[in-house]
């Protein structure tokens, strides 16, 4: 066929699909990231006729740079993560050397809880630790008070109540991050150092900790990322502490009178710089934990540390431990959603007990209106995602189509842009595009669809890479279309990742509450968003029964996720 022909020849199915994919990806990320910045050189809001001219100025930069203010909430954001992160650092870290490496009974279970304790909405988390330790409401306050004499030992409103509730909330995400770093050294490096003399604590010493080094840096990044980005505490505690971070900052911008998008849009390329400089080393570290990889084509199961004696020791230390992170805030959650009015533990408190803010909640219209908001928001953002993460893992690591590559980089790009930021640029683009949908779930939904990308495109590229072409080359070679072989051969194969993913992006929509808290109108509330608004109204009974309510779904929804993951071994996706 000569040069001139094959010039002329159409697209192929696949061609178009991957430009209908790439159009997409524009629309879904790249304009949001084009959003952030162009807000920030305007001083008209978005929808106004000169917000499209094309004069840009740095008033807003020269305006928030020259606050005090903006270094104020600067500073605290760093000091913020820096504390936060370490601080829930060492509990995580600990944990997982005890429940991976070690012989203490029960780390089957242990491990459960705290898997499932990562589904748990970080509001809720948020609002048991203020109810424990609020200087006027807090149990632990009015005990002293009553018992002592004692006025206000703890006070959670303040810069380390802060980092405590964050650390606290942190702690599953740091073990995960450590877990599979302990789990896949070979133990004949361990058993070496044994032989040669070595006490256990010595090769814990100089053997597992040097090995686990790359892992541990890269989640200390992940963890900082995590908490600049970081919502629920800075607004619930750091508002009432008087401690302005990025985040806050950019929400009372985009939601209290008078609204300022270009201060807002200011604070968010700031908040944006820092999260792409920080993702930058991460993935920089990743590289780097390749020079310490120990894994061999061997099967073998990592070596069991025997405590001995202090055994019992560190297996009390642990169950503490989990029952700090996880049973506390469900414990105190259960207390107060039986409770007529917040009080004491006592026989009078236990006495009155009864189901009457269950029943309330259940007999409020927003209750189940925002529990259907979100199993929709659920369901279709999954839906949608997992379709579309498909299309693309099939094209980055199927075809030799050109442009390919290119849409793994734009896929993965929106891990670098904070919820909070993500969900004001939603705000700004629909004020400035003539599509009616703020206020209605499909805003929430593609908001969704960009933050959610990133994450399922890792669970789906991981089953693809390990699928054989033989079989979509054999459906091929009987006839079968692109789409007839896609849907009928490679997702049916790919089924286990596709159903990790699906149920990941389900519980996090659950528990979401950023993204739709800026989204969301008197018709699209959620389920995350009804708890914010019992919180802001003093209803904090209610609240809890609500809590209890979804912390026991997130937590079933969570181990049936675990559960499936390991048993189809696409766990090391996540």
């Amino acid at each position: 066929m000569s040069s001139s022909s094959a010039s002329k020849r159409p697209l192929d199915g696949r061609a178009v699909l991957l430009i209908l994919v790439g159009v997409a990806l524009a629309y879904q990320v790249i304009i949001p990231f084009i959003m952030i910045l162009w807000t920030s050189l305007k001083t008209a809001r978005p929808g106004d006729p000169e917000f499209l001219s094309g004069a840009v100025t740095f008033s807003n930069y020269l305006r928030a740079f020259g606050e005090p203010f903006f270094w104020k909430a600067s500073a605290n954001t760093l000091l913020f993560s820096i504390a936060s992160s370490f601080a829930a650092f060492i509990p995580g870290a600990f944990l997982a050397f005890l429940l991976d490496r070690t012989d203490i009974p029960g780390r089957g279970w242990l491990r459960a809880v705290l898997i499932g304790r990562v589904a748990i909405p970080g509001i809720l988390i948020t609002v048991s630790w203020i109810l424990l330790a609020s200087p006027n409401i807090g149990l632990i306050n009015q005990l002293a008070r009553d018992l002592f004499g004692v006025r206000n030992i703890v006070n959670i409103y303040s810069f380390w109540g802060m980092v405590f509730v964050q650390a606290v909330e942190m702690a599953p995400l740091t073990y995960l991050l450590l877990s599979a770093s302990l789990q896949s050294m070979d133990p004949r490096l361990e058993e070496a150092a044994t032989m040669c003399g070595a006490s256990t604590w010595s090769m814990v010493r100089r053997v597992v900790l040097p090995l686990s080094l790359p892992a541990v840096c890269a989640s200390m990044l992940l963890l900082f990322i995590t908490t600049v980005e970081t919502f629920e505490v800075p607004l619930l505690i750091g508002g009432r502490a008087g401690v302005p971070v990025y985040a806050t900052e950019i929400f009372y911008n985009t939601s209290r009178t008078p609204i300022d998008w270009g201060i807002s849009a200011t604070y968010s390329m700031a908040l944006l710089a820092i999260t792409i400089l920080l993702l930058f080393a991460y993935f920089k570290m990743l590289r780097f934990e390749g020079r310490f990889q120990t894994i061999t084509g061997k099967d073998f199961k990592p070596r069991q540390i025997s405590l001995g004696a202090w055994r019992p020791v560190f297996t009390g230390l642990a169950g503490f431990l989990v029952f700090m992170i996880t049973g506390v805030p469900l414990v105190v959650m259960l207390y107060a959603s039986f409770l007529s009015f917040y009080q004491v533990p006592s026989a009078a408190a236990f006495e009155s007990m009864n189901l009457a803010n269950y029943t309330e909640l259940l007999q409020m219209e927003k209750t189940s209106t925002t529990l259907i908001n979100s199993a929709i928001v659920g369901v279709a953002s999954a839906t949608v995602v997992v379709l579309f993460v498909s299309l693309v893992a099939y094209f980055v690591h199927r075809t030799r189509l050109p442009g390919r590559k290119l849409l793994d980089v734009v896929s993965f790009a929106p891990i670098a842009i904070p919820s909070v930021v993500l969900g004001a640029v939603f705000v700004w683009f629909y004020l400035l595009v003539p599509v009616p949908i703020i206020g209605t779930l499909t805003i929430i939904i593609l908001a969704y669809f960009t933050k959610f990308m990133p994450f399922a495109l890792r669970f789906v590229s991981n089953s693809v890479m390990q699928l054989h072409p033989e079989l979509e080359e054999a459906g091929a070679m009987s006839g079968a279309s692109f789409l007839r072989g896609f849907f009928q051969i490679t997702l049916p194969l790919i089924k286990p990742g596709l159903m990790a993913a699906w149920f990941w992006v389900m519980i996090q929509s659950f528990r979401e509450l950023t993204v739709a808290l800026l989204l969301a109108r008197s018709g699209n509330r959620t389920a995350a968003v009804l708890i914010f608004d019992l919180w802001d109204t003093g209803s904090f009974l209610k609240l809890s029964a609500f809590g209890v309510l979804m912390f026991l779904v997130l937590l079933v929804l969570s181990l049936m996720s675990y559960l499936l993951t390991r048993r189809f071994g696409v766990d090391r996706a996540t």
